[in-house]
């Protein structure tokens, strides 16, 4: 990756986190630990961490298409508490499904050129407002070869980067 890359951008590059649509609304504490990538810098932690040749989960074909493997569909589908704003659905459901602590920083990847790095802990109060039903998104953690996908319907499945 190059070192003079650009890393992050405003915040308000992503309008869902603004007060209108972010769900809880987002506190002035937490605000700038929510850290919008840069274009460049995204692609090439998605070039590293998901696929080198696919932009969207959604493209992805061929298992050799994606640095993960050995992906495990968990039983907690997410679309309902999403539809219905149960904002501590993540907190009950997903945050003891893997063993990342609160202050990890990890990296939300809508897809190639779009994502966020911020703290596990900030994911999960926030999670209404990451996720979008009729999308597939990928959480890393690089201290942990675990991940989290969260794919179309509701599907919540871990994985195992290569």
């Amino acid at each position: 990756m190059e070192k003079n890359i650009n890393k992050y951008e405003a915040l308000e590059k992503f309008y869902y986190f603004e007060n209108d649509y972010c769900e809880p609304q987002l506190t002035d504490v937490d605000q700038p630990e929510i850290k919008a990538l840069t274009d460049d810098y995204c692609a090439a932690l998605w070039t590293e961490y998901v696929s080198e040749n696919k932009r969207h989960l959604m493209l992805i074909n061929h298992p050799e298409e994606l640095k993960i493997k050995n992906e495990v569909k968990k039983e907690y589908n997410w679309q309902n508490d999403w539809n219905e704003s149960n904002i501590d659905a993540f907190d009950k459901n997903v945050k003891n499904l893997i063993d990342w602590k609160e202050e990890d920083s990890v990296i939300f990847f809508w897809n190639k050129s779009s994502g966020i790095e911020t703290k596990w802990a900030l994911i999960y109060k926030y999670w209404i407002s990451f996720l979008y039903e009729d999308e597939a998104n990928i959480i890393i953690n690089p201290k942990s070869k675990k991940v989290i996908i969260l794919s179309t319907n509701g599907n919540l499945s871990i994985a195992d980067r290569i």
